[in-house]
């Protein structure tokens, strides 16, 4: 679990974090979320340790880790009854501005992969909303200090409203623990599964997606790469001085 003073990780608990006091959604995020570690709110909610990210998971919901296959953990998705939430964070640099760029590259591939996309504009800016037959995914981010938290929602087209309010709810509430470390630009923060994990997700975070070639003709529907594609130039994102 992350102490949000220092940034420090025990493993395996449930964090209940503490209060304190801009690109994508930084001047909206930092009143309402998603919360850097060092600013989040003492607000009681129960919040699943991964990390680098702490998730406040819904209710009813199942947890299932998706392995990379080099070796790294992916992603870990929270599977609801109406389709799949799942939230990532990534290096960013200082002055912001990534998600402004990754809108666009990732619009192009699922373009070029069949998808329908539709630009749109939400709580923290930019959205992208991508369908195939009748599944639709809606791709939202959020920039923090040197941090770009990314949220996807995917379901049935007769979900999607109810998926979308889900997934903000799900940002809204999440923490991010970036280290001081220096990262490349676009890198994922890394997650990790508890040593000890809590009693209502014990026999679901253990399962593992099949790691399987993905393609937009899944029968999940439009496919949002986990990882983000990396550029020669793009540098590091330096840790707090």
């Amino acid at each position: 679990m992350t102490d949000p003073a220092r940034g420090k990780h025990r493993k395996g608990r449930i964090s209940q974090v503490s209060p304190s006091a801009d690109p994508a959604g930084r001047q909206h995020h930092q009143q309402r979320g998603p919360w850097d570690s060092e600013d989040a709110p003492r607000d009681g909610r129960l919040r699943l340790d991964l990390g680098s990210v702490q998730l406040p998971v819904p209710p009813n919901a199942k947890l299932v880790c998706e392995p990379d296959p080099t070796g790294p953990l992916r992603a870990v998705h929270a599977m609801v009854p109406e389709g799949r939430l799942t939230v990532s964070a990534f290096a960013a640099p200082r002055t912001g501005g990534l998600w402004t760029e990754l809108i666009e590259e990732l619009a192009s591939q699922l373009q070029a992969e069949g998808a329908t996309i539709r630009r749109d504009r939400g709580e923290w800016g930019k959205e992208l909303v991508a369908r195939n037959g009748e599944v639709v995914a809606r791709v939202v981010a959020v920039e923090g200090p040197r941090w770009l938290l990314r949220g996807v929602a995917t379901g049935p087209a007769e979900h999607a409203l109810t998926l979308h309010g889900m997934l903000r709810e799900l940002i809204r509430g999440t923490v991010v623990a970036r280290s001081e470390d220096p990262l490349p630009v676009r890198s994922l923060l890394p997650l990790e599964v508890p040593e000890d994990v809590p009693e209502p997700f014990r026999e679901t975070l253990f399962q593992s997606l099949p790691t399987r070639p993905r393609q937009i003709t899944s029968p999940d529907g439009p496919v949002i790469p986990m990882m983000l594609p990396n550029q020669g130039e793009s540098g590091t994102s330096p840790g707090r001085s």
